[in-house]
C-alpha cells in the first residue's frame, strides 16, 4: 500500500509549480481593479463638484436678491441675482385669461350618433398654433359605423393639436357636448371653429387661418373691439363663448405709469424679475428689490463646501496609508495624475478677474488644501463690490466660449478629466481594461499549466504508488516464504 495520496501530492506540487505566476496575476488584477474603482470614485465626485458648479451659475449670481410684494393677494414675484435692487409698481386693470367654448352637435351642424356628410372637415383657427388644426370627420369616425360621437371628435381633435387647443366631452342634462379649451392664456390663443368640404379642404382651412390671424391682430391693437362669435359663418356663429381670450392690462409705474399689454399674466421684462399679477387692482401693487445677505452668504458657503468635498474625496484615493497601523494606502496613492488635478484646480481658485479674486472676498486655502470662507471680509467686500464677484465667478455653460470668470474655468479643465468620450479618465479607464483583459489570459494560460503539471504528477506519482503496493506485496510474499522456510527447519 502506498505511503501517501497521488492526487494530494499531485496538486500540492502542481500548485508550487505556479505559484509565482499566479501570484503575480493576482497582485496586477487586485492593484487593477482597485485603480478602476478609484477611477469611478473619482469621476463620480468631479460629476457632482460640477453640478454644484451649473447649480451656482443657473442662480445668474452667487449676490442674491430677495422680492417682497406689498399685497400678496394681488402677486407673487421671483428674483434671480441678476436683478437690480429697487421698488417697482403695478397698476393691473385686465388679467389675461384663456377661451374656453362649448358646442353641442346641433351647433356643428350634427346630430349625435348619426350618419354625417362624409365630405366635412372640421377647422379650428388658432393663431398660437400653426395656424389652424385640420380634422376630416371621416377620418373621426374610428369604429367606421358611420356615425359621430362627441368622443370621437374629442379625441380626434387632440390627436391633430398637439395641445394648441384640447377638447373634452361635457354633459349638460344627459346630453354631451365639445368643450375647447384655448393651449394658453391671451388673444395669441384665441380659436374659431368652422366646417369646410374635404375636397378644398386645406385651401379653405389656409384662408380661415389668414383671416383669423388679421382678427385677432384687430383685437390686439384695439381696430376690433367685440371678441368674434365661438363659431364661424360656416356654422352660423354657433357655439357658446364660457370664458373670452383676453390679455393681461397693466402699468409699469403705477396708475400714472406706462401701459403694457401681454398674453400672460407673468411679466418678465426687468431683469431678473418676474411677476405673476393675480387679480384687477384697486391700488397699486409693488414689488421691493433687495440684497439677502444670508442667501449670498449660503451660496458662497455651498461652493466652498462643494471644492472641499472633492479634494477630500482626492485626499481619500491619494492616501498613504500606514502599514503598521494596518491602514492601507489610496489606490491613487503616488498618482502624479491626481496630482496634478489637484494643483491645477487649486490654481484656478486663484483667478483673477478684473483685478480682483476670490481672496479679496475671503476665500483662503487651508494647509490640508480645503479652503474656507471668512464670513465678514466675505459680507463687506460684497457690500462694497457685489458685481465684481458676480464677473469674477462667471457662469458654466454647455458651450465652452461661453464659459466664464472662475466656474467655467473650473468647468473646462474638470471637462478635460470626465468627458465621456476623450476625458483623461476614459482614457485611464480603456487603459487599465486592456490590463485586466490581458491579466485575464495570462490566468487562462496558468489554468492550462497547472492542469498540465497536475496531469503529468498525478500520472507519475499515481504509476510510483502502484509500483510501491506491487513492492509491497512482492516483500510480503518473500517474507512469508521465508519465515515457513525457517519454520520447517
Amino acid at each position: 500500500m502506498a505511503t501517501y495520496d497521488p492526487v494530494s501530492t499531485a496538486k500540492a506540487l502542481a500548485e508550487s509549480y505556479v505559484y509565482a505566476r499566479q501570484t503575480q496575476v493576482e497582485t496586477n488584477t487586485s492593484k487593477a481593479q482597485g485603480k478602476v474603482t478609484a477611477l469611478t470614485s473619482l469621476q463620480t465626485a468631479l460629476s457632482t463638484f460640477t453640478t454644484a458648479l451649473n447649480t451656482l451659475s443657473a442662480k445668474g449670481s452667487v449676490v442674491a436678491q430677495t422680492a417682497t410684494v406689498s399685497r400678496s393677494t394681488a402677486a407673487s414675484a421671483s428674483v434671480s441675482g441678476t436683478a437690480s435692487a429697487g421698488s417697482y409698481s403695478f397698476a393691473v386693470s385686465q388679467l389675461a385669461t384663456a377661451q374656453q367654448s362649448l358646442y353641442s352637435m346641433e351647433d356643428l351642424g350634427l346630430a349625435l350618433d348619426t350618419t354625417f356628410p362624409q365630405d366635412t372637415t372640421m377647422v379650428v383657427t388658432a393663431v398660437g398654433g400653426a395656424g389652424y388644426i385640420q380634422v376630416d370627420l371621416a377620418a373621426a369616425d374610428e369604429n367606421n359605423d358611420g356615425k359621430l360621437s362627441v368622443t370621437e371628435i374629442a379625441r380626434a381633435l387632440n390627436q391633430a393639436s398637439d395641445g394648441k387647443v384640447t377638447a373634452s366631452v361635457v354633459t349638460q342634462n344627459g346630453k354631451q357636448q365639445l368643450l375647447l379649451n384655448a393651449g394658453g392664456t391671451g388673444l395669441e390663443n384665441a380659436f374659431q371653429l368652422h366646417m369646410v368640404s374635404s375636397s378644398g379642404a386645406d385651401a379653405a382651412a389656409q384662408q380661415l387661418a389668414t383671416d383669423w390671424a388679421a382678427t385677432v391682430a384687430g383685437l390686439q391693437n384695439g381696430t376690433i373691439t367685440a371678441m368674434p362669435a365661438a363659431g364661424g359663418a360656416s356654422i352660423g356663429g354657433k357655439g357658446t363663448q364660457l370664458s373670452l381670450a383676453q390679455d393681461a392690462v397693466f402699468k409699469l409705474g403705477g396708475d400714472t405709469g406706462v401701459e403694457m399689454r401681454q398674453a400672460s399674466n407673468t411679466y418678465t421684462g426687468i431683469d431678473g424679475l418676474s411677476v405673476t399679477f393675480q387679480e384687477v387692482t384697486t391700488s397699486p401693487v409693488t414689488i421691493t428689490v433687495a440684497k439677502d445677505d444670508a442667501a449670498t452668504k449660503s451660496n458662497m458657503q455651498s461652493f466652498v463646501d462643494a471644492y472641499n468635498t472633492l479634494v477630500k474625496a482626492m485626499d481619500k484615493l491619494t492616501a498613504a496609508g500606514n502599514a503598521e497601523g494596518g491602514v492601507a494606502a489610496g489606490a491613487l496613492n503616488g498618482d502624479s495624475g491626481v496630482r496634478t488635478l489637484r494643483n491645477q484646480l487649486n490654481s484656478l481658485l486663484r483667478t483673477s478677474v478684473g483685478g480682483v479674486s476670490l481672496t479679496d472676498y475671503g476665500i483662503s486655502a487651508q494647509r490640508d488644501g480645503t479652503i474656507a470662507l471668512d464670513a465678514d471680509r466675505f459680507a463687506k467686500k460684497v457690500a462694497a463690490n457685489p458685481d465684481a464677484l458676480t464677473s469674477l465667478l462667471g457662469q458654466t455653460n454647455s458651450l465652452e466660449y461661453k464659459r466664464t470668470g472662475v466656474l467655467g474655468s473650473l468647468q473646462t479643465y474638470i471637462n478635460t478629466w470626465s468627458n465621456a468620450s476623450t476625458g483623461f479618465l476614459k482614457s485611464r479607464q480603456d487603459g487599465l481594461q486592456k490590463q485586466l483583459t490581458q491579466y485575464s489570459k495570462d490566468q487562462d494560460n496558468i489554468d492550462r499549466l497547472y492542469a498540465q503539471a497536475y496531469q503529468r504528477y498525478l500520472t507519475q506519482f499515481t504509476t510510483l504508488a502502484n509500483l510501491e503496493t506491487t513492492m509491497g506485496n512482492t516483500t510480503s510474499l518473500l517474507d512469508s516464504l521465508f519465515s515457513s522456510s525457517s519454520s520447517s527447519s
